[in-house]
């Protein structure tokens, strides 16, 4: 067959590519970073045609879509598409606001250490993956679930991984929790007879859908990870450790033929990324963009250099986000020596201005003491570092991943 990805520079849109070219399928595809999108694109030859969920009515990738309908193309969004891919395996699934790449990635690399020869699609490079995608040979596949746009809805796993909910985002789920709990409750009803829920039993409003919607649901902890020996940072990267040793209880492993994983897992590209060292800093990145995600990571770097100061770069982004958690985001950076941020970013298609800015948060954070201030240009973050900071200091770079470039920059300097 013939398929048409359009987006097909998103992570999971390239592991589909993958997977699809595999099995010896002709694929084309389009992207805003690889040429943009024009109905010419769409040919008669085409088959299927697969959009990402970024492709909505009004973005650029629409004119595809429309150009599909007009020859009678079949259209699939990703998730959907992505969820008949693997209805015939013993599908393993990763959801939450929060962890899901990691647990995703230290699920596939146990396995695999296991033996079981799994295939996995992460949300993010793995080094030990060479990418977003292990593909293996047998009934095993490991996905990570995401639920932007309610994707995760579309799956019917074996195993149900719950990391967490949080408030996040809130472009699908604009009513908040009411919308959030709703969802996951009818994701537990996707989890096929005789399958296990697995979730973590911290988290009270994910306690209650897990009792609720699932017999037999297997609440997991941090403390589960007490012993493990690892090279991973922070409180949270002890729970998502206590996700995996679940899963691979129920699939009856025995703990000392994967739990090497632990120590040498690299981690997943932007999750607590070393990126080199400066004038005798330890330059970190990170994806976080949330404040739950912000604060983890913080106190992942302060418990790992307790004798230093920390510098945190953020890069906000989405209005639709920043605006109604403006008090958690502060919360959070408050917990940094000194911050940075960048302005707000706007995200076409899925944001709207709301009455909030960086500077907002930074006037409240300067509150008590002079500890924050807004810088726009890359450059001028860099310089600002170079004079005033030293190697009294770690500094972090978070936020969407253009924010990684100040890193790479401070490392090249």
């Amino acid at each position: 067959m013939k398929y048409h990805l359009i987006g097909d520079m998103g992570v999971s849109m390239k592991g589909i590519r993958m997977i699809l070219e595999s099995d010896g399928h002709v694929v084309t595809g389009s992207d805003l970073k690889s040429g943009g999108h024009k109905a010419e694109n769409i040919t008669e030859d085409i088959d299927m045609v697969v959009r990402s969920s970024a492709i909505s009515p009004g973005s650029n990738g629409w004119v595809e879509v429309e150009a599909a309908e007009k020859l009678g193309i079949p259209i699939q969004k990703r998730s959907k598409f992505l969820g008949t891919l693997v209805e015939d395996k013993f599908l393993i699934t990763v959801s939450g606001m929060h962890g899901k790449t990691t647990v995703t990635s230290l699920i596939g690399l146990a396995m695999e250490k296991a033996g079981l020869d799994p295939t996995v699609l992460v949300g993010e490079d793995v080094a030990e993956f060479g990418g977003v995608l292990r593909q293996g040979n047998s009934k095993y596949f490991v996905l990570e679930a995401c639920e932007y746009d309610k994707s995760f809805l579309d799956f019917n796993p074996d195993i149900a991984v719950v990391t967490n909910l949080d408030l996040e985002h809130l472009d699908t789920f604009p009513n908040g929790w009411s919308d959030i709990e709703k969802a996951f409750s009818s994701f537990l009803e996707n989890i096929k007879d005789g399958g296990k829920l697995i979730y973590f039993g911290g988290d009270e409003r994910l306690e209650k859908i897990a009792i609720e919607g699932k017999d037999g649901a297997i609440p997991y902890d941090t403390d589960d990870a007490t012993d493990i020996d690892t090279s991973l940072l922070g409180e949270h990267n002890r729970s998502n450790i206590s996700a995996v040793l679940s899963v691979m209880d129920v699939l009856a492993i025995e703990r000392d033929k994967y739990e090497e994983v632990f120590k040498t897992f690299k981690g997943a590209s932007r999750r607590l990324e070393l990126k080199g060292e400066v004038n005798g800093m330890k330059v970190y990145d990170d994806y976080g963009h949330h404040p739950t995600e912000i604060r983890a990571t913080i106190e992942a770097l302060k418990e790992e250099y307790p004798d230093k100061k920390l510098l945190t770069i953020f890069w906000p982004h989405q209005y639709k986000r920043m605006e109604p958690l403006k008090d958690e985001f502060v919360k959070s950076l408050s917990i940094s020596d000194k911050v940075i941020l960048k302005p707000i970013f706007f995200v076409p298609g899925r944001d709207e201005k709301r009455d909030v800015s960086s500077q907002d948060i930074v006037s409240i954070l300067n509150k008590e003491s002079e500890k924050a201030k807004v810088i726009d240009q890359d450059d001028e973050i860099v310089t600002e570092i170079s004079k005033n900071y030293n190697s009294e200091w770690v500094i972090l770079t978070i936020g969407i991943p253009p924010i990684y470039r100040v890193a790479e920059k401070l490392v090249a300097k």
